[in-house]
């Protein structure tokens, strides 16, 4: 059945398939998931360590080490829950929202306009674009950040829902660099990011080159009280780091190989500051040294700065505080597109908000865009750590959006029940839907409601070879995975009705 022929006529349609589906499959396997011999899923760890969703930071050593996990009760960073902020109004949206159908019930949604894959899928894209082109990157915890979540809060607001943006604070390792070329007269700031597991502290020396930092490329007379400058390629940073701090070396630059900047890890903690450089900075210091001498303040340390949440809620029709969260993050790492980690999912969630909009639910829909996922599902874990025990326990399912429209089919991850409902919709209209089970050493949102005992379901696609790249752009993305992502969400959705 091809895409544009897979329709649902509506919410009530779509719940009174979905329920007989599930008592089919209730009664006829018990757990959904233990129809065959598979691996578990990974809900009884705790959360991943600060890791990037879903892949891992590049880490140039022979055996990566992973970052020890941190468990729901403790504390990454220093957050103060911040009193709920709601926007200026923003400039109408273009994602109006659709017609209602009718009176609400207090039993199900009322109708709402027809749902199609293709339709979904193109009004996802067109969102995708715009977000792209007017707000990226969006680095975690910077303006940029800031400004998508202003832009994503008058978009929620524009298609009717109650919204807000919720800040937090973030602590993190940051690191900056100066550089002044004695022949030139100038000095310059260049963009740099700190090797997990760099020392900290200032160091300020001349620059020098030493290739890739082999044996042989470390000068005769030693590197005392010099900034090491590094080609990255073939040697590990640990290997690099270590031989040029050996070596006397107070500071080291390892600048990259290809376009673009690149996080880097350590396997254990170095004695000297430790920063990564983008390809076209490491060539100018090159050029530089050239003509002369090149001095640099190489500066690594911790500082604490300010993210935020998005949130826009639809009451439900009954006041018996459920809900359901669908969303995911919206940040990116520095200096990429992120048109499919995670402009995606986001662009994804708002093509389902505007899918029911002004079409409540039983329960309250509350609408959730992350901020600093990128640092370790940060903003997540903020939300989930604010929660009572009874307001967690009224959280019926978590939707994760997530780096889901490159590739050639469709996953789901995560709670067994959910996982099967989708499915199982997908095997009645054609369209495949697969179970995957671990993301190894990577993490996303999902993660952190998991581990807090609510059930979550990530929608996701195969191919993240291009994320946290500057490959990560609009030409890769599919349409149709956005839409069908929607679509099956939006199914989710009418079957917790009666749930």
């Amino acid at each position: 059945m091809s895409l544009t022929s897979l329709r649902l006529r509506n919410l009530k349609l779509l719940a009174a398939y979905l329920a007989p589906v599930a008592l089919a499959l209730a009664l006829a396997c018990g757990d959904p998931a233990s129809t065959a011999p598979t691996p578990p899923d990974p809900v009884s760890t705790a959360i991943p360590a600060p890791t990037a969703s879903p892949i891992v930071p590049i880490v140039e050593t022979p055996t990566p080490v992973a970052p020890p996990p941190v468990a729901i009760n403790s504390t990454p960073a220093p957050t103060a829950q911040a009193p709920i902020t709601t926007p200026s109004p923003g400039p109408a949206s273009s994602f109006a929202p659709p017609p209602t159908a009718g009176p609400s019930s207090t039993d199900a949604p009322p109708e709402s306009n027809l749902f199609d894959i293709a339709e979904l899928g193109s009004q996802a894209m067109e969102f995708l674009e715009a977000l792209t082109a007017d707000y990226s990157p969006r680095e975690s915890a910077t303006e940029q950040e800031l400004e998508a979540a202003q832009f994503l809060a008058s978009e929620f607001e524009a298609l009717g829902y109650d919204t807000s943006i919720v800040p937090f604070t973030v602590e993190r390792i940051d690191s900056e660099i100066e550089l002044s070329s004695v022949a030139l007269a100038t000095t310059t700031t260049y963009r740099t990011i700190p090797l997990s597991r760099s020392a900290q502290g200032l160091a300020r020396g001349i620059v020098t080159p030493v290739g890739l930092a082999y044996s042989d490329d470390i000068p005769d007379e030693g590197l005392g009280g010099k900034i090491a400058l590094i080609q990255r390629g073939t040697i590990p940073f640990e290997e690099k780091v270590t031989r040029v701090a050996d070596a006397g070396a107070i500071a080291a630059i390892i600048y990259n190989g290809t376009d673009g900047m690149f996080r880097g890890a350590l396997a254990t903690l170095s004695t000297i500051p430790a920063v990564s450089m983008s390809k076209k900075d490491g060539e100018a210091l090159l050029a530089l040294l050239a003509q002369g001498d090149l001095s640099a303040s190489v500066a690594v340390e911790n500082r604490v700065m300010l993210s935020r949440n998005v949130v826009a809620e639809m009451k439900g029709t009954i006041d018996d505080g459920r809900s359901v969260v669908v969303g995911g993050h919206y940040d990116t790492v520095a200096d990429v597109p992120g048109a499919n980690d995670n402009g995606s999912g986001t662009a994804t969630t708002m093509t389902v908000a505007r899918a029911i909009a002004g079409n409540p639910y039983p329960f309250t829909v509350r609408f959730m865009l992350f901020g600093s996922e990128e640092e370790g599902l940060l903003g997540s874990f903020d939300y989930v750590r604010g929660l009572t025990e009874s307001q967690r326990a009224d959280i019926i399912a978590m939707i994760n959006y997530d780096a889901l429209a490159t590739g050639d089919e469709l996953k789901v991850l995560g709670d067994g029940e959910l996982a099967a409902t989708v499915m199982s919709a997908g095997d009645a209209m054609d369209y495949t839907i697969l179970r995957q089970y671990t993301l190894g050493n990577a993490s996303s949102d999902h993660a952190v409601f998991l581990e807090a005992g609510i059930p979550a379901l990530f929608f996701l696609a195969e191919d993240i070879s291009r994320i946290h790249t500057p490959e990560d752009r609009l030409e890769f993305i599919r349409p149709e995975l956005m839409g069908a992502s929607a679509f099956f969400g939006i199914a989710l959705l009418g079957s917790l009705v009666d749930g």
